[in-house]
């Protein structure tokens, strides 16, 4: 038996209102995808000192040894502190939005590979890891980073 001629019609015609609509959504997702290129684009120029900070992080942003001179300042003052509240101690010095999460995430990574260096220069050591995050305390090594101004002469 088959379908009466209304019901292959109607079905025909709910499966072309389908086709355009996955058609839109897919035009829609594009758009979405598009705008939001443009929204980040504008919202970079709009403020340009805010905002290139997050893409140059990676790009020699800080001095060489700055985040662990930071870090092991504030572990010396405040004594243990994790992972994350390193580097948002990092960011609120540097004067770098903290609600931004790309940004954040990026520093938090900076964070782990400079206390890591510091660890083996024994200016932090890592107390224990709780729920994943490590756990950073002062080191014992007593650093000097004193320049001379005046070139010594042999005594």
């Amino acid at each position: 038996m088959s379908e009466p001629l209304i019901i292959q019609t109607l079905t025909q015609k709910r499966a072309e209102i389908l086709g355009r609509i996955r058609a839109y959504e897919a035009q829609i997702a594009q758009a979405k995808h598009d705008l939001a290129h443009l929204n980040a684009t504008m919202e970079l120029f709009a403020a340009p000192d805010r905002q290139r900070a997050r893409y140059m992080v990676s790009h020699g942003f800080f001095k060489k040894g700055e985040i662990a001179d930071i870090c092991a300042r504030h572990l010396d003052v405040d004594g243990e502190m994790t992972t994350r509240e390193l580097a948002e101690r990092v960011m609120v010095e540097r004067d770098l939005d903290i609600s931004d999460n790309a940004l954040r995430n990026s520093v938090v990574f900076k964070v782990v590979q400079a206390l890591r260096h510091a660890r083996r220069r024994k200016l932090v050591r890592m107390v224990e890891k709780r729920k994943g995050m490590c756990v950073w305390a002062a080191g014992d090594a007593i650093t000097l980073r004193v320049v001379a101004s005046i070139p010594s002469t042999p005594g």
